[in-house]
């Protein structure tokens, strides 16, 4: 039975769009990968009724706690995931800008099956 390959990094892109105005510098860019990868997990997470870990817990505490922007953010995200992106199940774990050989740069994303944990 042949697998299909998804590329979770393109699919990252497609998810935080909405947080992206074009001009984000690298980190920029990589900080709103990482905020959507958070939403993500959660979202993720829940489904397979997974334990959040304290890591993600404080992620989330200092995203949304006394920060209306972070809240709004991360509640786009998870709302988003649930209409657009429910089909994806598998966890992102790790994110990083990489630089191809003709340097331009490149998100990549790690992704693990959320039922293998």
């Amino acid at each position: 039975m042949e697998k299909n390959y998804v590329a979770y990094s393109s699919i990252l892109i497609q998810f935080i769009q909405p947080l992206l105005n074009g001009s984000e510098t690298e980190n920029e860019y990589l900080t709103k990968a990482k905020m959507g990868i958070i939403a993500w997990n959660y979202h993720v997470s829940d489904q397979n009724k997974l334990p959040y870990n304290k890591e993600m817990k404080s992620i989330l505490k200092q995203m949304t706690k006394a920060n209306y922007e972070g809240r709004k953010m991360l509640n786009l995200l998870v709302s988003r995931k649930e209409a657009k992106f429910n089909n994806y199940k598998q966890l992102l774990t790790n994110v990083e800008i990489r630089r191809k050989p003709d340097n331009s740069a490149t998100l990549y994303v790690e992704s693990y099956p959320a039922d293998k944990i």
